[in-house]
């Protein structure tokens, strides 16, 4: 069981009378292999939401339950459970090392759940070799240094950093914000293949609804910190009963273009 629960979750950055409260009981279940979007406007807490998971910020009130196990303030096993859950950052530069090669960038995170113990450096670079195959990237690259990649290309090499760790839940935050619209879909799509091969849970965090509703089973909607609407995607984008979820809804462009793959409309 992969599933990823937030209860009553909030969230506050600094303290005391300087404290400002960015995500207010929030509460709403990524079920096990299945994909939720996440969507609000910038500020609304989304990436913090996310960043709580893996313990980049520590909620104030509320849980969030990994497979069952409460992973706040996450100590031995329950410490194990939290490094199930892999972040794939806005930025893939962020995540990469400028001065270590795409290989050994993917070699090191392999490390992150015991896959390199035991194994000789031949083996080691064969399992590099298939997941840069996995995201749909040259083998033979392996020992390009991330400068020598291209933006969607190095997005591919953060997927495939994430994929090394094994995880169970993929935390997939605005992955296509920061590229061309032209690869936008091709890293969309490999997303897709990936959770479907791999029966991933995946919190998928974005303000583009029309790509929501193409790639997400269900989404969760912040304003503001607060939780104001979650359903079956479909439902709630064609039928938004929140009056902020309409105005979303209403900004998406709409020129009838493919957006990627089966032919999405943006």
């Amino acid at each position: 069981m992969s599933d990823l629960v937030f209860e009553n979750v909030g969230i506050r950055y600094g303290s005391g009378r300087s404290a400002h409260e960015v995500v207010r009981g929030v509460s709403f279940t990524v079920p096990s292999g299945r994909t939720v979007g996440l969507v609000g406007e910038s500020g609304s807490g989304k990436s913090t939401l996310a960043r709580a998971v893996v313990g980049l910020h520590e909620p104030y009130t509320g849980r969030i339950r990994v497979g069952g196990t409460d992973v706040v303030g996450a100590r031995g096993s329950a410490a194990s459970v939290r490094r199930t859950v892999q972040m794939i950052f806005q930025d893939a530069n962020s995540c990469l090392n400028p001065r270590m090669s795409i290989g050994a960038s993917i070699e090191e995170a392999l490390a992150v759940r015991g896959r390199s113990a035991g194994r000789d450096r031949a083996q080691r670079r064969s399992e590099v070799c298939a997941l840069l195959e996995m995201v749909g990237l040259d083998p033979a690259r392996a020992g390009d240094l991330p400068m020598q990649l291209s933006g969607g290309q190095r997005q591919r090499v953060a997927i495939a950093r994430a994929l090394a760790a094994e995880p169970r839940i993929l935390l997939a935050d605005e992955i296509t914000s920061a590229l061309d619209v032209s690869v936008q879909g091709t890293v969309l799509n490999l997303l897709m293949r990936v959770q479907q091969r791999l029966d991933l849970t995946v919190l998928f965090i974005s303000h583009n609804l029309a790509v929501v509703r193409q790639l997400c089973e269900d989404v969760a909607v912040l304003k503001d910190g607060e939780l104001v609407e979650a359903g079956p995607a479909t439902e709630v984008i064609d039928h938004p009963q929140h009056p902020y979820t309409h105005e979303l809804v209403r900004a998406v462009p709409r020129i009838g273009t493919p957006l990627f793959g089966d032919g999405a409309a943006i």
